[in-house]
């Protein structure tokens, strides 16, 4: 790993130390004596990282976060606090000055070097997608609870990671009892909980991309909080300014939505592009659907953006197929057969199938869903490097094709 570092401290012997370390490592390290040459230098080089000492005369570390901050041209670099200071006080106003991460000295150069990598690794993801544009939103949504719709979103979302190898989020608006972060297995570090409380002028691409979890299936998620209570000063004008950043830094958005019209929902349902209507073949199910679509009529959403999706929830004694889309006026435009078992097993180990076992009938529908659900950009240009889930799909409709020939 390489990569151009600013370390700021007033004593030699630190400068001297940090810089030797990593520059055995391969990093290019520049240094500044005091905060005020510091911050000039960080300003005219703009380094992957800046390693700031907090007690320095006339500038201390945090004063040159703060207009690290606040200057557009330097607002996104990745800050680390080196400092003798290790208290939680102490920490706790690095972090509130804009601090990235916060080392403690004496350290061991090992631990220093741990902590730059880590730096490095998150500021050169943000730059991956900070050049995306127009991002694909995708809303996963039922007025009626326990038809699948975490389920389609999460393989959805996995399935456009996989087969574009593209910059992918799946975005948690169930805000009582969100789940997508259960369905990959992933800690519930960061959540809308630690955007929800801040000034809408505060939510920056940096911080949005910073709460976002990461899956190994290349899916980013944006995690309901585990605390409903956290989530009450969410508002529909935070939600559409989110997912407008969103979609300047990630290719597909997928969200994930409740069985309601509530503020929120609605600013995620104007936001999208597409909608996925989900139902069980059901009465209770389809009447919600009817509901729902009578609702996205009165909100003038164009018919050719919904997209139906039949999801079998129980073995049998389902409602005909020719009957339920004679009742909705609307072709299904997919049906997912009943596979209990292997959903109970994907959600309990948070291995979505599109993810786990590409290969079996389960996943190879949710792999073509999701090129279904495509930009008409990627669907129509073979990728320079196709993935395996793209291989996979071509050569299913290959085979599709082909049948029908004979």
């Amino acid at each position: 790993m390489s990569g151009k570092i600013l370390a700021v401290d007033d004593d030699p012997m630190n400068l001297k130390l940090v810089a030797a370390t990593l520059g055995k490592e391969g990093f290019e390290v520049v240094t500044a004596s005091n905060g005020k040459e510091g911050y000039q230098k960080a300003e005219e080089i703009l380094p992957d990282l800046v390693i700031l000492d907090v007690m320095m005369p006339e500038m201390d570390g945090y004063q040159v976060c703060n207009l690290l901050r606040k200057n557009p041209k330097t607002a996104n670099l990745s800050v680390m606090m080196l400092t003798s200071l290790g208290s939680v006080e102490q920490k706790i106003k690095g972090f509130d000055a804009g601090a990235d991460d916060y080392l403690a000295k004496p350290f061991a150069p090992d631990e220093l070097i741990a902590h730059v990598r880590a730096l490095m690794r998150r500021s050169s993801s943000h730059a991956e997608v900070e050049g995306e544009a127009n991002g694909k939103i995708l809303a996963v949504f039922s007025l009626r609870g326990g038809v699948g719709v975490s389920t389609i979103a999460s393989n959805l979302a996995s399935g456009l990671a996989l087969l574009w190898n593209a910059p992918t989020v799946l975005v948690d608006l169930v805000l009582t009892a969100g789940q997508t972060a259960l369905m990959f297995n992933l800690p519930y570090r960061r959540s809308w909980g630690n955007l929800a409380r801040l000034p809408i002028e505060e939510i920056e691409p940096l911080v949005v991309h910073e709460v976002l979890l990461q899956h190994s299936s290349g899916v980013r998620v944006l995690a309901a909080s585990p605390q409903p209570e956290q989530n009450e000063y969410l508002t529909g004008e935070k939600v559409t300014h989110v997912l407008g950043i969103l979609s300047q830094q990630y290719a597909y958005i997928v969200l994930d939505l409740p069985h309601d019209f509530q503020e929120t929902t609605l600013a995620s349902l104007d936001a999208s592009h597409e909608i996925i209507l989900v139902l069980s073949p059901d009465l209770a199910a389809v009447r919600a659907a009817v509901c729902a679509l009578n609702v996205f009529e009165n909100l003038r959403y164009p018919k050719e953006i919904i997209r139906l999706v039949e999801n079998w929830v129980f073995p049998k004694g389902g409602l005909p197929r020719g009957d339920i889309e004679k009742a909705l006026g609307r072709t299904i435009d997919l049906q997912i057969p009943y596979a209990s078992e292997q959903i109970v097993k994907a959600i309990n180990v948070g291995a979505p199938p599109v993810f786990a076992d590409p290969q079996s009938p389960l996943g190879a529908l949710f792999e073509d869903f999701a090129f279904l659900m495509s930009k008409e950009t990627h669907k129509k240009t073979k990728p320079q490097t196709p993935t395996q889930a793209w291989l996979r799909v071509v050569r299913r409709f290959q085979q599709r094709q082909a049948k029908k020939a004979n």
